[in-house]
């Protein structure tokens, strides 16, 4: 890294203005825990399962590449804490590489973590995702088929309603409301 960076940063921690001193500083932190990517990632394999996690959500703070890293490789990881985590900070960045890594766990998780899932591809509203969530709309863990229907609406054009409105009248009072939000969530156009 170029030493100006750094020099340009340390001067900024002396500015007369709160805001600069606290933006340089943050800046600081960041440029540090960059540094330690390849410490986490061996934290990743190695850690315990609190080390693992709080490396996902310093993953998230560090954001760029390095941070991005982290996350995906936690996707991997044998702790669905660990993975339900990395999903959550991932959401928020809907990318191509992110969003078929996201899907490629699909077929892997269940519980908590596949619901984790679903939600996250559904905040993409990327309508090419329509066909992946939909099969998740007959699951039988009653969350998850909540978390697939929200999803689903989020993505589907107006002529897959249908596959919305048919859960309304679900026994699971979790299918039903997940239905009641779907119903205002549709992205679709009149």
């Amino acid at each position: 890294m170029d030493d100006r960076i750094v020099v340009t940063l340390e001067g900024m921690l002396s500015d007369p203005s709160v805001a600069v001193r606290v933006a340089a500083s943050a800046a600081m932190d960041r440029i540090r825990a960059k540094k330690q990517t390849p410490a986490y990632l061996e934290k990743l394999k190695n850690g315990t399962l609190e080390e693992r996690v709080r490396i996902v959500f310093a993953a998230e703070e560090i954001g760029g590449v390095e941070g991005l890293s982290m996350l995906l490789a936690a996707l991997s990881d044998s702790e669905p804490e660990v993975r339900g985590a990395a999903v959550r900070a991932l959401e928020s960045n809907p990318t191509p590489q992110v969003l078929k890594a996201l899907v490629a766990r699909l077929p892997k998780e269940d519980g908590v973590v596949l619901g984790n899932l679903l939600e996250a591809l559904g905040r993409s509203y990327r309508k090419e995702l329509a066909p992946i969530l939909e099969k998740y709309l007959d699951h039988p863990d009653y969350e998850v088929r909540g978390k697939a229907i929200v999803a689903f609406a989020r993505v589907a054009e107006r002529d897959r309603w249908e596959q919305v409105l048919r859960h309304a009248g679900a026994r699971s009072e979790t299918v039903r409301a997940a239905v009641a939000r779907a119903l205002g969530e549709w992205s679709g156009e009149e």
